[in-house]
């Protein structure tokens, strides 16, 4: 598929402003680049514990957005909203590339007879996502994450050292998180290897690709209940539990959030579980203390990372609040893991 992408060249001031003259042109997604610090509260929002590096604040501001590109299967025409065909979706005039920047410009110029608006400067080129959507892939090779579990990409055809006894987790990420290469991952998986038996029960928060769960399965737990805000996520663990051999008797992934529908996800989900895993932040991870709980047997084990090590201090006093019991503080690099157990 090709696209056009155009950049709206102006100034932290206008952005907003600029922003209403796209929605005017029919343009119904843009992002917005500038060098504006954020404030705390937008780095919550974020739901990450590692700061942006905006680099210095020069005033300036693009907006970026997409139409489809002439070369595609439908020659007649640009989608000048979100790819949509215009098929009766959008009452928005298909325009091309120098036309449609020509009625932005018409549009700016309106309102610069009352407001103080710069002109902006407005680009576009054609781009082909075939050239960077699978660009990843590249990277992703099939990697040993302990002695006998082997991730391997769901396109890659077979495994040069395989050895006899070897348990292969087949993953295909997609959009969601979670190819077992990153730190976090891999401290999640191996500290759950060592926990499982055949009648362990998994509770999966934040479950991104599955690649937890369903390694865990792999590994010999019994069943697994995954969630994720994620409708994505959900998707991909489905899809990977299926190439992996794994039906819904063995896996489910469900589209919830845990920390504001507490209750619905206890009432869907029938605990308790042997063992609960979240590899989220350590922001996620401090109010989830306070639920997760409950999803768990008397004892059972709850196992947490996403977290860096400046905030470890912040999780450990939580889960000590909520009444578990640390049994191991794992590092690696500059994250941290902990297994715990349920006291209460």
């Amino acid at each position: 598929m090709k696209w056009i992408k155009f950049d709206v060249h102006t100034n932290t001031r206008d952005a907003e402003l600029l922003g209403e003259v796209l929605e005017e042109c029919g343009i119904c997604g843009y992002e917005i680049t500038d060098h504006v610090p954020l404030t705390e509260k937008d780095e919550k929002k974020m739901y990450t514990d590692i700061p942006r590096d905006l680099g210095p604040d020069d005033g300036s501001s693009i907006l970026t957005f997409y139409t489809e590109s002439p070369e595609n299967a439908a020659k007649d025409f640009f989608s000048t909203g979100s790819s949509l065909r215009d098929e009766g979706i959008s009452e928005t005039p298909i325009l091309p590339p120098e036309e449609l920047i020509a009625r932005i410009l018409k549009i700016v110029k309106k309102r610069q007879a009352f407001l103080p608006l710069e002109t902006p400067e407005i680009t576009f080129c054609q781009q082909d996502d075939s050239l960077w959507k699978d660009k990843w892939k590249e990277n992703f090779k099939p990697f040993r994450i302990a002695d006998d579990i082997v991730i391997k990409p769901s396109w890659w055809e077979s495994l040069e050292d395989a050895r006899e006894g070897d348990i292969i987790v087949q993953i295909d990420p997609g959009s969601a998180f979670g190819t077992g290469t990153h730190e976090t991952t891999k401290l999640c998986l191996l500290s759950l290897r060592k926990y499982i038996t055949p009648d362990t029960t998994i509770l999966d928060a934040g479950c991104g690709s599955g690649i937890l769960a369903i390694s865990a399965l792999l590994c010999g737990a019994k069943s697994a209940f995954c969630l994720d805000i994620d409708p994505a996520a959900v998707h991909g663990t489905l899809e990977n539990g299926k190439n992996n051999g794994l039906d819904d008797s063995r896996l489910t992934a469900i589209h919830a959030n845990i920390l504001e529908d507490s209750d619905a996800v206890y009432q869907v989900c029938q605990p308790p579980y042997h063992i609960a895993v979240a590899n989220i932040l350590a922001d996620v991870i401090i109010p989830l203390s306070h639920h997760i709980g409950k999803f768990l047997e008397r004892d059972g084990i709850f196992i947490s990372s996403g977290i860096l090590a400046e905030k470890a201090g912040e999780v450990e006093h939580a889960l000590s609040k909520n009444h578990f019991q640390i049994l191991e503080k794992n590092t690696l690099g500059e994250w941290v893991s902990f297994v715990c157990r349920k006291n209460r």
